[in-house]
C-alpha cells in the first residue's frame, strides 16, 4: 500500500485581525507575527491524503482511539471514560431505522494523557463516529480554550481512499506562544503516524 499526500494548508487567525497562510503539499507553513500575551490565538489545519487502502481500513485506524498510545507519537495513555451508539428510535419508519444502523453512529468519551518535553497534559474528548465515513473530535477538558477536529473519509473505487483532516484550537496568553511553533510539525508528524498504521495494517491484513 502507498500514501500520497495532495494537500497541506494552515490558517493562523488572531482574535482581532485574522490572517492566512497557505502551505504547499510539502508542508511548509508559514507564520504571522506573535500574538499579545493576552490574545487569544486560533490556529487551524488542514491536511489530506491518498491511501492505496479501502476507506473502512482508514475509519477504522482513526475511530479506535483506545490503540493510539500504540503508534501515535507523545500520546501515552488513553482511558474510555464512557462509550454509546445510537440505536433506532421507536417512532421511526424501518426506512429511517434501516438508515441509523447503516450509518452506525458512536460516540466515545476519552481522557487522553500526550507527553512533551518532559511535561504531562491531560484532554478529556467526545470523538463521535460515523461508520466508514467521518470521525470528530471535541474538547471536554483540557488546557486550551477550545479544540476541534474532524476526519472524513472519501471511497475512491474499492481500494482506494481520500483522507481529509482539520483540526482548530485556540489557546491563550503564554500557552498560545508556546505552542504556535510546534503545531504545524506535529500535525505532520500525527498525520503520518495514521498513515503509515492504516497501511501496516492493510499491508498485514493482505498477507493472511
Amino acid at each position: 500500500c502507498a500514501t500520497m499526500p495532495i494537500r497541506s494548508s494552515s490558517t493562523r487567525k488572531p482574535s482581532q485581525t485574522p490572517c492566512r497562510a497557505a502551505g504547499c503539499a510539502s508542508c511548509f507553513p508559514q507564520h504571522g507575527m506573535a500574538d499579545a500575551v493576552r490574545s487569544l490565538a486560533v490556529i487551524e489545519i488542514a491536511r489530506s491524503c491518498l491511501l492505496l487502502v479501502p476507506a473502512s481500513a482508514a475509519y477504522s485506524v482513526v475511530a479506535d482511539i483506545e490503540r493510539y498510545p500504540d503508534f501515535l507519537p507523545a500520546c501515552e495513555s488513553v482511558k474510555v471514560l464512557s462509550r454509546e451508539q445510537d440505536s433506532p428510535d421507536a417512532e421511526c419508519s424501518g426506512a429511517e431505522r434501516i438508515g441509523v444502523e447503516r450509518r452506525g453512529v458512536e460516540r466515545i468519551d476519552a481522557e487522553v494523557v500526550a507527553s512533551k518535553a518532559g511535561a504531562n497534559f491531560t484532554f478529556v474528548t467526545r470523538n463521535t463516529g460515523v461508520l466508514n465515513e467521518s470521525v470528530s473530535v471535541a474538547l471536554i477538558e483540557g488546557p486550551f480554550d477550545a479544540l476541534e477536529g474532524e476526519w472524513h473519509f472519501k471511497a475512491l473505487g474499492n481500494a482506494g481512499c481520500r483522507v481529509d483532516f482539520r483540526l482548530s484550537f485556540a489557546a491563550s496568553g503564554l500557552l498560545s506562544r508556546l505552542i504556535n511553533p510546534i503545531a504545524h510539525s506535529v500535525a505532520d508528524r500525527m498525520v503520518d503516524a495514521f498513515s503509515h498504521r492504516i497501511t501496516a495494517l492493510a499491508d498485514r491484513a493482505e498477507a493472511l
